[in-house]
């Protein structure tokens, strides 16, 4: 908070004017036009990094390093604004792939939950619902969640075809309470059945399960049980799973420890639960939800049945919306990294013409051509070459023409682009003339 402060009290006149013509354009302007043009302005101004705006200069202006360090953190927070404001304009006028790049930009600079619901709006907007749904349910993990962010899930899940809102929940949370329970999709339905030592049916349906499969010897079933029944809250059924026919210790197990589990008679629903001997399998959400936990089952346990027990949304399973496909977990998208010569690509996939005729062009030494393609870019303003990465490219250009002074002062006056160690190595090279 200290550093902030300081920062704040040393902004220079261009700072604190791009950050009021950056709140302005976000609070709306007087026209959407007007307000990208302002927000636009505003992000031009500070485009050049001076630590000397953020922090106290040494002797002759000079800034130590751990003082730079704080100097570009600070940076790149006040950064995070006016790009906001470009991105919120662009999505008010409708242009939301351009207002995406710039968002994600603010978001990388500085995440707030405002800046990440907005470039969620946006690539909902652009039909990206899986990456707007992991943003989205990176705010979703609290055990409160906001209505305005619980709003965005719900439109994020219907987007994406999924069949729970609740589900997609639990899994954020699982991941950061209970992360080595291992999550296993449903639906989980028993063709063969099964039946319990008490006569009543194995139903996955209501309520939450958790199975224990006993492994051959049931060596370790007396300890495990013990942890389950530490574990396990009133209202949670634990049901226990024989490894084959011949369950006589698991039964005088429970008879010493007065257990009043039932057990699964039959190996049927074992084999199409992929039940693992000396395990647990926690069914939850109607079967639409499972987590696989190893021994020790604490607190690995009480955390994944802390998560199944809360209700955040009130909906019917499968939800209308679904599409009625198995859940295909891809990986998230990455933004796509630095070429090998060290040029920076733009945000998204495929590059455009344009990117590809500039690289092949430095790549021919016809570094001339490069520069002026890449200028070109970025005075598109649809985001897809942002500043800070075609200052790095256009720098690269300035090197291979022979102008390093130029090139060596454009480097070190970036500091908000997402390739920022890239950046300083570039500058390390065109310093040295390597």
């Amino acid at each position: 908070m200290i550093a902030v402060a300081l920062a704040v009290a040393l902004a220079g006149p261009a700072v604190a004017e791009a950050e009021r013509m950056a709140a302005r354009a976000l609070a709306g302007g007087s026209t959407p036009a007007g307000a990208l043009a302002e927000a636009q302005r505003a992000l031009a101004l500070t485009a050049d990094f001076d630590p000397t705006d953020f922090v106290k200069a040494g002797r002759k202006g000079e800034v130590v390093e751990d003082e730079f360090v704080a100097a570009r953190r600070a940076y790149r927070r006040h950064r995070a604004l006016p790009y906001e404001a470009v991105g919120a304009a662009q999505a008010r006028l409708g242009n939301h792939a351009a207002a995406a790049r710039y968002l994600r930009r603010a978001a990388l600079l500085e995440p707030t939950e405002e800046r990440v619901a907005r470039l969620a709006r946006s690539l909902l907007a652009v039909d990206r619902a899986p990456e707007a749904l992991r943003l989205v349910l990176g705010q979703a993990r609290a055990a409160t969640i906001a209505a305005s962010t619980l709003s965005l899930v719900e439109q994020a899940v219907d987007a994406a075809g999924l069949p729970s809102v609740q589900v997609e929940i639990d899994r954020a949370r699982l991941a950061a309470a209970a992360p080595a329970a291992v999550y296993r999709d449903g639906p989980l339905r028993l063709i063969a059945g099964g039946r319990l030592s008490t006569g009543a049916p194995l139903g996955l349906e209501d309520g939450t399960v958790v199975l224990y499969a006993a492994d051959v010897s049931c060596r370790s079933c007396s300890d495990d049980l013990q942890e389950l029944k530490r574990a396990t809250p009133t209202g949670v059924r634990v049901i226990l799973v024989p490894a084959s026919a011949e369950d006589q210790a698991l039964r005088q197990i429970l008879d010493l420890y007065h257990y009043g589990w039932p057990i699964l008679i039959g190996s049927g629903a074992a084999r199409e639960l992929a039940l693992v001997p000396g395990s647990v399998l926690v069914v939850a959400r109607g079967g639409w939800a499972a987590v696989a936990v190893k021994p020790p089952f604490l607190p690995t346990l009480a955390s994944a049945l802390q998560v199944f027990a809360a209700a955040d949304v009130r909906e019917t399973v499968p939800r209308k919306t679904w599409s009625g496909r198995p859940i295909d977990r891809k990986p998230a998208p990455s933004a796509p990294p630095l070429l090998p010569e060290g040029l920076a690509p733009g945000e998204d996939e495929p590059a455009p013409d344009e990117f590809t005729a500039a690289v092949a062009a430095y790549r021919a030494r016809r570094a001339a051509e490069a520069l002026r393609l890449f200028e070109g870019l970025e005075a598109r303003g649809d985001g897809w070459l942002l500043p800070p990465e075609a200052r790095l490219d256009r720098a690269l250009c300035l090197a291979a023409l022979g102008r390093r002074d130029e090139a060596r002062r454009l480097l070190l006056k970036t500091g908000d682009s997402r390739f920022q160690e890239g950046l300083d190595r570039a500058l390390e090279k065109v310093g040295t003339g390597c």
